[in-house]
């Protein structure tokens, strides 16, 4: 397939997984350019990052966004008996992403930015080598004991009971805890919470993933956090920027920790990164970019 002409602002295209699973995605800019794909946080839709991305295009970035499977775009076309869980998330669909990126688009430069579990992902994805630069936004290492008290019971509650509980049959009603405005997969849900019951989250080797690619990943990395996001206190932003700390330098990581305040802003917190009042932060990630 030939890669995809200039588009104006946005072109949908269908991305399709090893395992058959269509997902879907909306292209803003170029084919040629500095190019970033957004992992989404979890349950967030994809409107959320269309101002960015829209952003991105008048500083020549070009911008993929797309959703995990069985996330907004539904469960219902799926294929029978597909693998609904966080580790395809990250393995398989995150995986085609950068694949179909890198084949249609031929970035320049080809950057992933994770927001939340999105930044936790990078390293399930059999291609990570291809990237140039990451980028996290409030992304931060599940393990409960990095929050405060009041933070560490509600994920004990969440992960330990709630979930379990609701998690039953093929979806989980994520509406009902205010964790998105539709249902997930079960699987998904289920694998998550797991996630969070163990200390270390999914870096406890109880799980048996290879961490090598977290932990030997050498290129640019740049985090964000916020003093006022209660969903990524700071312990566990730093819990995962050491997962991705190499053996021999530090030196590759770029951690911004902003005082709302300090930006003329009243609030940010876990999503306000993407909003239009934060441009001043799109700018120097705009530069940050371009001068990779």
């Amino acid at each position: 397939m030939e890669p995809l002409s200039p588009v104006d602002p946005m072109e949908l295209a269908t991305i399709m997984t090893t395992d058959q699973v269509r997902l879907q995605a909306e292209v803003y800019g170029e084919a040629g350019q500095r190019t970033l794909v957004i992992n989404p946080a979890i349950g967030v839709k994809r409107r959320l990052y269309r101002p960015l991305a829209e952003y991105f295009t008048t500083q020549g970035i070009t911008t993929v966004l797309y959703n995990y499977r069985g996330m907004e775009d539904g469960l219902a076309e799926l294929p029978a008996g597909v693998d609904l869980s966080t580790l395809a998330w990250g393995r398989l669909d995150q995986s085609a992403v950068l694949a179909w990126t890198q084949q249609q688009l031929q970035p320049a430069k080809l950057v992933l930015l994770g927001h939340s579990i999105g930044g936790q992902l990078p390293g399930f994805a059999t291609n990570i080598q291809a990237l140039d630069g990451l980028i996290h936004v409030a992304a931060q290492k599940g393990d409960k004991r990095l929050w405060p008290t009041g933070g560490y019971l509600k994920l004990f509650l969440l992960w330990h009971v709630l979930i379990p509980l609701l998690a039953r049959g093929h979806t989980f009603n994520a509406k009902v805890l205010g964790l998105g405005g539709y249902p997930w997969p079960a699987a998904a849900a289920l694998q998550w919470a797991a996630w969070g019951r163990q200390r270390e989250y999914l870096f406890n080797p109880a799980f048996g993933y290879d961490l090598r690619p977290w932990h030997q990943f050498d290129r640019p990395l740049l985090s964000w956090g916020f003093s006022d996001d209660h969903m990524a206190p700071e312990p566990a932003i730093d819990g995962l920027l050491q997962e991705f700390k190499t053996a021999h330098d530090h030196g590759h990581i770029a951690k911004h920790f902003i005082e709302p305040h300090s930006m003329g802003l009243k609030h940010i917190g876990h999503f306000g990164f993407f909003k239009p009042e934060a441009k001043a932060l799109w700018q120097t990630t705009a530069t940050w970019i371009l001068q990779l």
